[in-house]
């Protein structure tokens, strides 16, 4: 299963790829910006501060963790210089949620995770955040190490588990509204048996 799910690094970064180690990070309430003093030391100030720049961007405080991670932008978005920001989805070891939740997680009953099997020695079990997204300068996967890429089948895992977690939709078989063929949605999947 985990061989079909999986291929060496595509020639060019693609949707799919899995990287070695990208920050993910998330603001923190209150929100709080910095602002660069006169001696280059940085000052914390409200974001009720008048010189709060929404226009161009404002620095802030954010949490960050940095972990594996697997590029979402979509190719046609990669290939275009003027797109500058990516975003990426944390990738975690299975290990680290609670045993009790790792049989439905391998199952992807939890929508908020995309099941990975391991993968030789270069990928242990583990889970795709869906619901933890960072958008990044395209600089950071640019110069990312990439260790996998998601194979077609793995892509059609990825897109199926994203919409279930997006709508709740228990994925069977669908009529394609264009050219009225049936078809499975878990189609796959990468659901592991009972």
């Amino acid at each position: 299963m985990a061989e079909d799910l999986y291929e060496p690094p595509r020639a060019e970064i693609s949707q799919g790829d899995i990287l070695a180690r990208l920050p993910n990070a998330h603001l923190v309430h209150p929100l709080q910006a910095l602002f660069e003093r006169a001696d280059g030391a940085m000052a914390i100030e409200s974001e009720a501060h008048p010189d709060f720049n929404d226009r161009q961007g404002q620095r802030v405080i954010a949490s960050c963790k940095r972990a594996r991670a697997l590029l979402l932008t979509y190719d046609c978005e990669i290939d275009k210089p003027a797109v500058r920001n990516w975003i990426v989805l944390p990738i975690i070891p299975l290990s680290l949620i609670p045993g009790g939740s790792h049989s439905d997680a391998k199952k992807n009953k939890i929508f908020s995770f995309l099941y990975l099997p391991g993968y030789r020695d270069v990928l242990e079990d583990s889970l795709v955040v869906l619901n933890y997204s960072t958008t990044l300068d395209r600089e950071f996967v640019q110069t990312a190490t990439r260790i996998l890429s998601l194979s077609d089948i793995g892509r059609r895992a990825l897109y199926a588990q994203y919409i279930r977690w997006l709508t709740r939709w228990q994925l069977n078989e669908i009529r394609c509204p264009n050219c009225g063929a049936f078809f499975d949605a878990s189609d796959g999947m990468t659901v592991r048996p009972d």
